[in-house]
């Protein structure tokens, strides 16, 4: 299963990942909206976990456009 986490702190998204991956799911990080955008139609992931404030691009917007 691949999960995209959103999330602009760095260090709090790294503890997700650690602990999403040890549980072996495959993860991709973005730190800002747009990217999240990007990497959602790229690798098409099964979960997407969201911060909903993000830099560049909000996350109920992005909720919105996924």
């Amino acid at each position: 299963m691949k999960i995209l986490i959103v999330e602009d702190e760095q260090e709090i998204a790294q503890l997700i990942e650690q602990t999403l991956v040890r549980e072996g799911f495959s993860c991709h990080i973005s730190h800002d909206g747009l990217t999240a955008l990007t990497v959602f139609k790229q690798q098409q992931p099964d979960l997407v976990i969201l911060d909903l404030m993000l830099p560049r691009l909000d996350g109920l917007e992005v909720c919105t456009r996924i």
